[in-house]
């Protein structure tokens, strides 16, 4: 027969694992938006279908930082010519650190990862 200590530890033991994990996938990420096309984006949102972000007006070298909760859709829409609409490729998970790099084509790049930067 198990001991009631054992058993008390075992049960503390699995508690604590299902918390952390609840706790952890949980944790927002953090979206980064950098504009170097070189003219002022106008009308700048981040949608995640379950919120939208209005950010407003994003001047040429202008960043904006903040975070998102974990979603499957991320969607990023700004106008300055004509508009623009990207959608992230990938989900966005707990944790994530995204950056998005608008270009001076108008093309938004994503970069997740600091080792997928080129030079």
């Amino acid at each position: 027969m198990i001991s009631r200590k054992v058993l008390a530890s075992i049960i503390l033991g699995v508690a604590g694992v299902l918390i952390m994990t609840w706790r952890i996938a949980r944790i927002p990420a953090h979206v980064v938006i950098i504009n170097q096309s070189g003219k002022t984006l106008q009308h700048v949102a981040i949608d995640t279908g379950a919120t939208r972000f209005e950010l407003g007006t994003l001047n040429n070298a202008e960043t904006r930082r903040f975070s998102v909760d974990p979603t499957n859709n991320l969607r990023l829409v700004f106008r300055s010519n004509s508009d623009h609409v990207w959608n992230s490729p990938n989900p966005v998970t707990a944790g994530q650190s995204l950056v998005l790099y608008v270009t001076p084509d108008e093309r938004v790049e994503a970069r997740s990862r600091i080792g997928t930067l080129v030079r």
